[in-house]
């Protein structure tokens, strides 16, 4: 039976979630200017935090629910080859997404960044820690940003080469993907057929950020022979989540 990652990061997110209060709490029992910036970062993890823990809790309940056989539409198994050539694909797809993320989020800090030197500090010496911190944490996105894809490619290589499909998620050999959560809309699924003529259930989907609606596909390998039962899949995707099927040669 897969493992259900969503559980560690549910708890990930409440445990940052808690250093978060801690440190407002901090930051207001300090009764000091110079240390309000931890209200600041506090808030603004505390709230990108909590969020995360209910979509990760979201996400528990969904793949228990499909490992368990509620909610099941389909379960798969693929030979080490189709999983191999899953694996590169995902992989270019994950660099070249995070590379244009990384991009974005660097824009912002410098923006912030900037606002904070030229309207809350005084003293540049004051702002040396706030800076640190905040500069910091920009590194550790860019470590994450592309060290995320090895660690996806990876971890898929070594997972069992199965696909579980259900009417609002799929686990796709040890990547779990969502299309029912906060700021997320599915927009239709497509049952397609690719260059090398295997049967794909191609779901799409978008993810209301801060820099507006981001197109996502979740593409779900079908097994040789199993095209009419992922017909049956894709239309009941389709049919629960109210949006287009759309059958492509």
């Amino acid at each position: 039976m897969p493992k259900n990652n969503a559980k560690r990061w549910t708890i990930i997110s409440l445990v940052v979630t808690i250093i978060s209060i801690l440190m407002v709490v901090t930051g207001i029992v300090m009764e000091d200017y110079n240390f309000y910036w931890m209200i600041m970062v506090g808030l603004l993890l505390g709230i990108t935090f909590t969020v995360f823990f209910f979509v990760f809790l979201r996400q528990a309940k969904l793949l228990a629910d499909m490992f368990n056989n509620t909610d099941l539409l389909a379960h798969w198994t693929f030979d080490s080859t189709e999983q191999l050539e899953k694996v590169e694909a995902e992989y270019k797809e994950r660099k070249t997404r995070n590379k244009i993320m990384i991009i974005v989020m660097t824009f912002f800090f410098v923006l912030i960044g900037g606002f904070f030197l030229l309207f809350a500090f005084d003293d540049m010496e004051e702002a040396g820690l706030f800076f640190m911190i905040f500069f910091g944490t920009l590194v550790l996105l860019y470590i994450v940003a592309f060290a995320a894809p090895r660690v996806m490619y990876n971890r898929m290589k070594k997972a069992l080469p199965e696909v579980f499909v259900g009417p609002y998620s799929a686990w796709v050999m040890g990547e779990y993907t969502q299309w029912k959560a906060p700021m997320t809309r599915i927009t239709d699924v497509n049952l397609l057929h690719d260059e090398s003529g295997d049967v794909v259930i191609s779901v799409n989907f978008e993810i209301l950020q801060r820099y507006g609606p981001q197109l996502q596909v979740c593409r779900i390998p079908v097994p040789d022979g199993k095209e009419e039962e992922a017909i049956k899949v894709a239309k009941k995707i389709a049919s629960v989540n109210n949006v287009e099927y759309i059958y492509s040669e």
